[in-house]
Order: C-alpha cells, then sequence, then structure tokens
C-alpha cells in the first residue's frame, strides 16, 4: 500500500433511525489494492459502502479521498472526484440501449465507450441492444463497464454477484482486478462469493455484527478457511489469528 492510501475511513459509524448498524470503522484502501469486504447478510457491508460514497450520512467518524476529507459532501460531489458507487442495482434503463448508456454522461461529459469495450468486448456487438433484451449477466457487465468508463480513482462494488451464476461472476471479478492493477485505482469490494473475492483481493477485511473483527492478507485467508469462518461467527482473535488493525 501507498504511503498516503486513496481512501482512508476512521472510526466511522452509520447506520439507520439514530442507531447504528457499524461502529468504530477504520479501514484503508491504497492504490491498485483490492480490498474485499466481507461477512455474514446484516453486518453492516452495504451500509458502510453507502457512507463512505455519501449515499447516506454518517453518524460519527471521517471519510478522506486522495487526502480530503469528504464526510459532510453530496454524493455527486464524490462522484465527480473521482469516488464511483457501483451498487446491487446495476444503474441500468432497460429501455436505452447498450450505446445510449454511454452517452447519459457524466456530469455533462460523454463516457469512454472505448474503455468499455476494451474490458467488455462481448458488449461491443449488443451497442444497439437495449438494456431490457440482456442478460442478467450482460446488464451487469453493462453496469460495470459504465462505472470503469468514468475511469474512477476509486471504485466501490456492492455484490457483483447478485442473482447471477457463480460461473459469471468468474468472469467479471478478473475484470475489476485488471482495472485496478492497470489505472492504479483502489477497489472495495462487497461480495458474497468469498473464496472469488478472495481470489482477486489484496486484502481482506470481516465484519460481523457492526464491527470490524479481522483484518488480514487474501493470501493468509484464501488458505485458513477456519480463519474465516471464526471470524463470520463474530469469534475474531479467539481464532488465534492476527484481529483487525484499527485502520
Amino acid at each position: 500500500m501507498t504511503a498516503q492510501p486513496l481512501l482512508q475511513v476512521d472510526a466511522l459509524a452509520a447506520g439507520y433511525f439514530g442507531m447504528p448498524v457499524v461502529r468504530g470503522l477504520s479501514l484503508k484502501v491504497g492504490a491498485g489494492e483490492v480490498v474485499a469486504l466481507l461477512g455474514p447478510n446484516g453486518a453492516g457491508k452495504s451500509t458502510t459502502l453507502r457512507a463512505i460514497s455519501r449515499l447516506q450520512p454518517a453518524m460519527a467518524g471521517t471519510i478522506r479521498f486522495r487526502d480530503e476529507d469528504i464526510t459532510s459532501l453530496k454524493p455527486q460531489a464524490v462522484a465527480r472526484k473521482g469516488l464511483v458507487h457501483m451498487s446491487d442495482r446495476r444503474g441500468i434503463f432497460h429501455g436505452l440501449s447498450v450505446e445510449e448508456h454511454f452517452r447519459l454522461g457524466d456530469g455533462g461529459k460523454s463516457l469512454d465507450l472505448g474503455t468499455a469495450f476494451a474490458y467488455f468486448p462481448a458488449l461491443e456487438p449488443l451497442r444497439h441492444r437495449r438494456a431490457g433484451l440482456l442478460s442478467g449477466g450482460e446488464q451487469q457487465m453493462l453496469g460495470l463497464a459504465r462505472a470503469l468508463a468514468r475511469r474512477p480513482s476509486v471504485l466501490i462494488v456492492d455484490e457483483l454477484s447478485l442473482g447471477l451464476a457463480p460461473v459469471i461472476v468468474e468472469q467479471l471479478l478478473p475484470v475489476v482486478r485488471r482495472y485496478a492493477t492497470d489505472s492504479q485505482a483502489g477497489v472495495l469490494l462487497v461480495e458474497q462469493h468469498i473464496h472469488l473475492a478472495l481470489e482477486i483481493a489484496d486484502r481482506g477485511l470481516v465484519l460481523s455484527h457492526g464491527d470490524l473483527v479481522l483484518e488480514e492478507s487474501a493470501e493468509a485467508m484464501r488458505a485458513d478457511r477456519q480463519l474465516i469462518m471464526s471470524s463470520y461467527l463474530g469469534e475474531g482473535p479467539q481464532s488465534g489469528k492476527r484481529p483487525a488493525a484499527a485502520g
């Protein structure tokens, strides 16, 4: 990781109706680094991503992007600075063609269609097809291609695999890895297919009941399945492995 991370979150608390779902969360994402944020359902993973991209307010803590405090900025301002959030809703419009999705633009500018087709050549012959006629995997390709075409410095991806067969996810996740390496962007990834996420990640973080209970290299986590399982159960440091670092 670089000395100055692209994304730094310190003591973040976020939740709903005044009740925190995530408490005291600190994490960093460096240039060219893919970080997998893992944990059981209800652990606070999506809440964390939404707070970082400012889609919901933080209750406490600070969020810094490229060493700028963005904790109080609006989501549109954060996106314009280069922090792009791809949610589990894919961000596509069924009545528009593939190509028209890139004409929608970003802050009045057209998106880079060449970048989209470079990472997803399978979309090029479908450029005139309406998104509603694409398969689920093709729709997810389009959503990810549109996110990459904005050339983010930090990409946040929430449940890329939602509703897709693992074989499709095996095609999509390496593209995320390739983009991080090519562009030296940072990636924070929430993914339910743990083993697939750890194949492309540099580090893994595990949330349990809103707390960060484990931070470890992806290599170490791949090699020790029990380490992950005990963390999912909230045992964290009791597993005998290194507990989560404070940021």
